[in-house]
């Protein structure tokens, strides 16, 4: 039944199975942040620039600017995308690329929606209030989080809880996890992960585990790690590699992308070794020429690679998850946030017969905490598992299923966006679209 249910994950990257009628997603667009070449002094002349890659015709335009030198961050959630420039905040409408609000905040780093409210990490120049939420709609400040020790960077909420990287900034000597409740927006405890975990900056979730990319200090040659923290046991453990490490640029399978040794390669998360030291190579840091962005798109096996050198123009290449290239575009300078917007096809296709799809409803959807699950007949003993698009799995659990019981799943701590509900059953497998709002 696993290696079934591990097939039926690969599938949902091209078919996915609701009511009965399949539905298929696609890449609708590529957004990319471009922060501009770094001026010391007023009159500033160049600024972020936001910009569309459309892969169906591979097309590019500009759609948007924010005045000020960096951008840090952007985050996806159909229709809208969230953008973090050094000390602004702004959201776009990713159907008609208009924006939609803006608010100043100083020293923005990292978001993520969680329990319906935007979160944002904080680094320099700030020295206190490391983390903040404000409203999806208008950004408007709902509170600051109090207690977190330092400048903080990547963000999960799962479990239940939110988890933010806590990295101290480019002088702090060891890695934390600040554990922050959602309901309270309080500080519940901050997990120290020692010295090994320096410079802990992306965070991920993996089969219920956290996977925090820390990224090796400036001066410190060739050696970088990976941490992996249990949540349920409070259970961690850094895994040292012998290279540098820089960000991370997503999940697709059991693999981890990040940038190692200024390219591209890969560490697998089932047994934490390095997988392929080089799927992308070294572009010419020698001669400044970086890596300064990169995502993983799940749905076409493809990375995204944004690569410059900090002064002129630069450009995205296209590569498949292995590194072959496949074309390129031409960005702006300093590409350094990119996201994918996944969207829903119009039409989708057909997976073949799934019996247990016709057994049981799923509702309300979307949803805010919770998803019912209603079962029309009888059901022996079944897997009911969520994942995200990628197959990862977030919920998992097994239940008897007799006709006309209902089962409450808790999404809560779930990020808005669309998720799948998997059905193992002996009479076959099924897979059921939701949205977590």
């Amino acid at each position: 039944m696993k290696k079934l249910y591990n097939a039926f994950a690969t599938g949902l990257l091209i078919f996915i199975c609701l009511s009965g009628t399949g539905q298929g997603f696609h890449v609708k667009q590529v957004i990319t942040g471009n922060s501009g070449k770094f001026e010391f002094m007023p009159p500033f002349e160049d600024y972020v620039t936001l910009q569309q890659y459309d892969p169906a015709n591979q097309a590019t335009a500009i759609f948007g600017a924010i005045f000020t030198q960096s951008v840090q961050d952007i985050l996806i959630i159909e229709p809208f995308a969230y953008v973090s420039a050094q000390d602004t905040i702004a959201k776009y409408n990713l159907n008609t690329l208009d924006r939609i609000a803006a608010v100043a905040d100083s020293g923005v780093n990292k978001l993520v929606i969680c329990d319906g409210k935007l979160v944002v990490s904080k680094q320099y120049p700030i020295t206190t209030y490391f983390a903040s939420v404000r409203d999806t709609s208008d950004l408007s400040l709902v509170t600051n989080i109090e207690g977190i020790s330092g400048e903080a960077a990547g963000i999960v909420c799962a479990h239940d809880s939110l988890y933010m990287a806590v990295n101290g900034g480019w002088m702090g000597s060891d890695g934390k996890i600040a554990v922050i409740d959602p309901a309270t927006w309080t500080l519940v405890r901050e997990i120290q992960l020692g010295s090994d975990a320096v410079g802990i900056f992306n965070l991920y979730l993996y089969k219920d585990q956290l996977i925090s990319v820390n990224k090796t200090p400036y001066g410190v040659p060739d050696l970088g790690s990976l941490t992996v923290y249990d949540p349920e046991t409070g259970a961690f453990q850094n895994h040292l590699f012998g290279v540098t490490i820089g960000n991370g640029c997503g999940i697709n399978d059991s693999l981890i992308y990040v940038v190692i040794n200024n390219g591209i390669g890969s560490v697998n998360l089932n047994t934490m070794l390095i997988a392929d030291s080089t799927i992308i190579p070294d572009p010419g840091s020698s001669l400044f020429t970086y890596i300064t962005s990169a995502a993983v798109d799940t749905i076409s096996d493809r990375l995204y690679v944004n690569v410059g050198d900090y002064f002129t123009p630069g450009y995205c290449l296209i590569a498949s998850s292995s590194g072959d290239s496949l074309t390129s575009y031409a960005t702006g300078i300093s590409s350094e946030a990119i996201a994918i917007d996944y969207r829903e096809n119009a039409a989708g296709f057909e997976t073949g017969e799934q019996p247990a799809v016709n057994a049981l409803v799923i509702y309300p959807n979307p949803a805010d905490e919770f998803i019912r699950i209603r079962f029309q007949k009888q059901l022996a003993t079944c897997r009911l598992i969520v994942t995200d698009l990628a197959g990862r799995t977030l919920i998992q659990h097994e239940i008897n299923a007799p006709a006309g019981i209902t089962e409450r799943i808790n999404i809560r701590h779930l990020s808005s966006g669309v998720y799948l509900l998997v059905v193992e059953h002996a009479e076959g497998n099924a897979v059921s679209r939701f949205i977590k709002r």
